[in-house]
């Protein structure tokens, strides 16, 4: 499947769209989805469903837009806090992993990791030395062609953030992104490590 066929959810849009309006508020929001010819995704929130919504690089090109309007530096808390905001919208309003609230909590982490991972279409899980997942977004479109001194798809270190906190709860995971593409790494490898 080429990139262009590959499909975001109207569960992974609306949630981001919340995000966004929560965090630059609605106007900033506007502008954004403007700027990249989605206004009638702003002006018509899709529902909480796992429907089609647009392609991927439509996708990208959201989270592109961030640094567009604040810079590079701007850009990655942001995009951290989209991340994470996103997946709890789509956790509390979607029920996302509702089901998962009995487990364990690194079964619960890896389950969500798992139900992330084909929900969006983006990467796959790698289990590390300590049978916890990983993400690797091997595919991913948002630094493609970059080259930056640090990583910067700093939305799936969001996404994984949130994961990590609702399985085992605040300040025991801290997620960050070991490799990245924009780095000249072959991959973007986002992992959970203990504080």
């Amino acid at each position: 499947m080429s990139e262009n066929e590959r499909m975001a959810t109207n569960l992974g849009i609306r949630g981001g769209l919340d995000a966004i309006r929560e965090i630059l508020g609605d106007n900033g929001a506007k502008i954004l989805f403007r700027n990249v010819g989605l206004v009638h995704i702003y002006e018509n929130p899709p529902e909480y469903n796992w429907e089609p919504c647009m392609t991927i690089p439509e996708q990208a090109s959201i989270y592109s837009e961030v640094e567009n309007l604040v810079g590079l530096n701007g850009a990655h808390g942001i995009w951290r806090r989209i991340g994470y905001t996103t997946i709890g919208y789509v956790d509390k309003i979607g029920h996302l992993f509702d089901s998962f609230f009995d487990l364990a909590p690194k079964e619960r982490f890896n389950k969500a990791l798992e139900l992330f991972v084909a929900g969006s279409g983006k990467g796959r899980v790698v289990v590390n030395d300590e049978e916890l997942y990983d993400l690797d977004v091997f595919d991913c479109i948002h630094c493609k062609g970059r080259k930056t001194k640090r990583p910067m798809c700093n939305h799936y270190t969001g996404h994984i953030q949130y994961i990590a906190d609702m399985a085992y709860g605040k300040e025991v995971y801290f997620v960050k992104e070991v490799k990245c593409k924009a780095l000249g790494d072959d991959t973007c490898y986002v992992k959970a490590e203990k504080k």
